[in-house]
């Protein structure tokens, strides 16, 4: 691009998403997640390089610059901007300088990634997903090693959970299972590893997260997936080397095997195959659709008061609303629900509309995974990352459907 070289700190935005989690941070001494501390810090060092290159695009080349870039995705991009400004402005008015970091780490770093991402060319694209995909391979490798050895790379008690669950790098356990499953139909096949491995390694990992639902959402979606592809491959066959084929079907079966052994070894079925089993954080994400009798006519509309909000441990047991629509409500109301809701899922519904099958699998897979946990009512990387992939991939099929 004209004289501004954006690749490098579009890497290091996505390498510091992943390596720098919340709880990394806090041992590191700085007040990211906790109470007290600078605004500033509150801030993740993502969103400052994304910031300082989109302001120095902007002031180089001008808004009709990403229009023209973003194509398009131009008119959902600003829609998507302008629902997010004002929920920003709301919430400042509403709650102050409180929850500032939340929006803006979480909403606004994605949308303005985008921009900086139409910049790259066609290969910088490509290894842009190559990245991530290498990135959540990693935490997932992280995340079984953590398990089968019950220990951590970041050191975290968490004292809510009855059993063992990896939290690898990206902060929270659900955090992880939400990330590694919105991404893992989207990826597998962009390493130099067989897909089929991948999945496996992406399934063990979210075993290892404890993500019951994202487990089973992402095991639904990837048959789906494979629905097309197995059907040809029974009806039509496939054109192919023999010995390829047999040496993929020689490993597959070994790694299979391998993946059943690290199952069953594990005792994590136990808790799956268990319908007895409901810990606090299963019972957690029932309890929450209690709380919407305490709301008044008034806190539906503009969002719970602060005394609510400081007892919803009284009503359901734990601190936290196990389900980010929720979470929305009682922090924002429908002022600020609506918008914010405009803003990811109009988003999402342009890259499932205008990208693959894979896409819009993925979509879905994020918003129900989602409402199973509180991770979109937290500071997280999962829309930057998701976000990246799915407009890459929509910038790539629109390109083979004009060509």
């Amino acid at each position: 691009m004209r004289s501004v070289d954006t690749y490098v700190p579009i890497l290091i935005a996505i390498m510091a998403s992943v390596f720098l989690g919340g709880y990394l941070l806090e041992n590191l001494g700085v007040n990211y997640v906790s109470d007290g501390g600078s605004a500033l810090l509150k801030i993740h060092l993502y969103t400052y390089v994304i910031f300082a290159m989109f302001a120095i695009l902007a002031m180089k080349f001008g808004p009709a610059w990403f229009c023209e870039r973003l194509g398009s995705f131009n008119k959902t991009w600003w829609i998507a901007i302008f629902s997010l400004s004002f929920v920003i402005i709301y919430g400042y008015f509403r709650h102050g300088t409180s929850g500032m970091a939340y929006l803006i780490n979480t909403f606004l770093a994605p949308l303005l990634f985008i921009p900086l991402l139409s910049s790259l060319d066609d290969l910088k694209k490509d290894k842009v997903i190559k990245l991530i995909s290498y990135l959540i391979l990693l935490n997932s490798v992280i995340a079984i090693f953590e398990y089968l050895t019950s220990s951590r790379v970041v050191d975290i008690d968490f004292q809510a959970f009855s059993f063992f669950r990896s939290s690898a790098l990206l902060t929270h356990p659900l955090n992880n299972a939400l990330i590694t499953a919105s991404l893992g139909l989207l990826i597998f096949k962009r390493t130099l590893l067989p897909g089929f491995l991948y999945i496996l390694i992406t399934l063990l990992g979210l075993f290892a997260f404890g993500g019951r639902a994202a487990l089973i959402i992402f095991s639904c979606m990837f048959f789906l997936y494979c629905i097309p592809s197995g059907w040809k491959f029974i009806t039509t066959g496939i054109r192919g080397d023999k010995r390829k084929i047999a040496l993929f079907m020689f490993l597959g079966y070994f790694a299979l095997v391998f993946f059943v052994f690290i199952i069953v070894g594990s005792g994590i079925t136990e808790r799956i195959m268990s319908k007895l089993y409901i810990d606090g954080s299963a019972s957690a994400r029932i309890d929450v659709f209690f709380l919407f009798d305490q709301l008044t006519a008034s806190e539906w509309v503009f969002g719970a008061s602060h005394r609510l909000l400081e007892s919803i441990e009284l009503y359901i047991g734990i601190s936290v609303i196990e389900n980010y629509f929720i979470g929305w409500i009682f922090t924002f109301g429908l002022m600020g629900t609506i918008p914010l809701s405009i803003c990811v899922f109009l988003t999402l519904y342009y890259f499932a509309k205008n990208g693959d099958i894979a896409s819009r699998l993925a979509v879905v897979t994020f918003m129900i995974v989602g409402l199973t946990n509180n991770s979109l009512t937290t500071k997280t990387p999962v829309l930057l990352l998701l976000f990246s992939v799915l407009y890459l991939i929509s910038v790539r099929k629109t390109q083979a459907n004009n060509y």
